[in-house]
């Protein structure tokens, strides 16, 4: 069976050109394909399929809701919207999962499923052939293998933690193979991955240079390795609660942070951290964007535009008031609904950890030169219709506040449009490591300096004190949750956070709240916390129904409760 690849047409036309005047025209060779053959004879050739294989990754900038064809509509879906952290666009279905609608239809599932095993097939391709591709520069080659097994890894981790065991498909398969694959179970499939991020941080190198941004690297397949064995050991996966799992976790973890030399640190701007590419050692791996020639509009529907004329702000993306509650007062490092907190209601956003700043607009904030505004009149009393400068219906803030994290200032005009963006979606980062080895330390062996240490690494960049030695497990624990909940937000890990905690009917089976802000006549403002609506959960909500569309291709894939 020939393949035939397409993302090779912009090689094959520079090729042919060279030669086309010399040649006759009814003897030129096709140039909107290439076959496998070809591409398993050239090293360069097969560096290009690699190169695909990182393009086919699935991005929080990329999500697409099925329910919208329109090219603009790409982005809409943050999968953290379906948590009780954000209040997404009227349409989107994760709104439906709000309500206590998910099923086997549900599209973000569908497509979660199909982009993953699009990139399982064709790793599965390279790694069966590259060892048959001649060439001098083995180690290339053995290199572009490893990076493969990784990504296919990070496929099927992404699967996992979505769907639980999925077919292992791990060989390449052609038309005449039996294509109705059972599923394997969750171990079987964490077993499989942990072999292959191990293989692949043998091969890869620590780092590479600028020019090699994004390629997979030793300490991206330990990070994932980190990751994978962290949610192995929770709850909705070790209901005995196996304390080895939890040790292989913070071992794991410990990996990456010893690292030698020092690979790995935290970025000191919060907000630059998602805008800088050269430089930043604080991204592990990341999908690559690369403007004038890549840009993703998801930040463009995601945040909430501000201009101080013309139709003033729009928005698909508005984070919770139970969220903004999560972020600690930089006074006390405790959150504002703990006593002695020092929070003040009426001046609700002062002494706050920066990251709030840096992570979501509100009102007050500075941007972009112009101060946002999204007070209503103190003579109207529909939310939030009145707005000072956004335009008069609820696609400018449901809840009082509007994205930050992620907009790059230098991509908007003059009057405050987003036009696109190009910095990269980071899939994986070193905080995120500090706090995988801080929660699965806590679970094995309770608090120690250790635990604290990885904390306050990550707590101090938001101006917030150095915790007091005095917590139990169980209180760091729930100090270990609120921090990731905060410096992971709008990353995609809360979806899954709370899903492998088994917390999902404490958090998401409760109202979410918004922010009312009242400009009263006198000049002065209000801030009302209210409810904005109920949300709905149920326990087999923890993990994602098996696409209905996959199952009536493949009827051996049962069901999930």
């Amino acid at each position: 069976m020939i393949k035939r690849y397409k993302w090779l047409v912009g090689v094959m036309v520079v090729t042919l050109a060279t030669f086309s005047c010399k040649k006759d025209l009814l003897d030129i060779k096709p140039i909107d394909f290439v076959s496998d053959a070809a591409v398993f004879e050239d090293i360069t050739l097969t560096n290009q399929f690699v190169n695909d294989i990182y393009g086919t990754l699935l991005s929080g900038f990329e999500r697409r809701d099925f329910g919208y064809t329109e090219g603009w509509a790409a982005g809409f879906a943050n999968l953290d919207m379906m948590t009780d952290d954000i209040e997404g666009h009227n349409d989107l279905p994760m709104n439906r999962v709000q309500e206590g609608d998910l099923n086997s239809n549900f599209s973000m599932g569908t497509q979660l499923w199909a982009a993953n095993y699009t990139l399982i097939r064709k790793a599965n391709t390279l790694i069966a052939r590259i060892d048959g591709v001649p060439t001098t520069n083995t180690a290339l080659r053995d290199r572009l293998k490893a990076e493969t097994k990784f990504l296919r890894a990070f496929a099927y981790a992404d699967l996992v933690k979505s769907f639980g065991g999925v077919p292992l498909i791990i060989t390449e398969q052609n038309v005449n193979d039996d294509l109705e694959v059972p599923r394997n179970t969750y171990d079987e499939c964490v077993a499989f991955i942990i072999k292959e991020c191990d293989e692949a941080a043998e091969v890869l190198a620590p780092s590479y240079p600028d020019a090699e941004l994004g390629r997979a690297t030793k300490g991206a397949a330990l990070a994932l390795k980190a990751r994978v064995l962290l949610y192995h050991a929770s709850p909705l996966n070790n209901p005995s609660n196996v304390a080895s799992r939890w040790d292989d976790a913070a071992k794991a973890a410990k990996a990456v942070m010893d690292m030698s030399p020092a690979t790995y640190s935290l970025h000191p701007d919060y907000y630059r951290l998602f805008m800088d590419k050269a430089g930043n050692k604080e991204v592990i791996f990341a999908k690559k964007f690369g403007r004038p020639n890549r840009t993703h509009q998801s930040a463009w529907m995601l945040h909430m535009s501000f201009t101080p004329t013309g139709w003033g702000g729009w928005g698909a993306f508005h984070a919770t008031q139970n969220l903004v509650d999560a972020f600690e007062m930089k006074t006390t490092g405790l959150r504002p609904d703990e006593a002695g907190s020092g929070y003040d209601p009426q001046n609700p956003y002062a002494n706050r950890d920066t990251r709030l700043d840096k992570a979501m607009l509100m009102n007050g904030s500075a941007f972009k030169g112009i101060t946002v505004e999204t007070f209503q009149s103190a003579d109207l009393n529909v939310f939030p219709d009145g707005n000072a400068n956004g335009r008069t219906n609820g696609d400018r803030t449901k809840t009082g506040y509007g994205l930050r994290k992620f907009i790059d200032e230098k991509n908007m005009t003059a009057d405050a449009v987003y036009q696109g963006g190009d910095n990269d979606w980071i899939f994986m980062r070193y905080a995120e490591v500090l706090l995988n080895y801080a929660e699965a330390k806590n679970e094995f062996s309770g608090p120690d300096g250790t635990v604290y240490d990885a904390l306050d690494e990550v707590r101090q960049r938001g101006g917030l004190p150095l915790l007091t030695r005095n917590f139990t497990q169980t209180t760091l624990r729930e100090k270990i949750r609120n921090e990731r909940r905060v410096e992971l937000c709008f990353e995609e890990h809360r979806v899954y956070d709370v899903r492998r905690w088994k917390t999902g009917m404490t958090y998401f089976n409760q109202p979410v709240y918004r922010m009312n802000v009242i400009k009263n006549t006198d000049g002065s403002i209000t801030y009302t916390k209210m409810v904005l609506e109920n949300r709905v959960y149920k326990e087999t909500y923890n993990l994602f129904p098996i696409p209905q569309i996959e199952r009536e291709r493949n009827r051996k894939l049962t069901p999930n409760p």
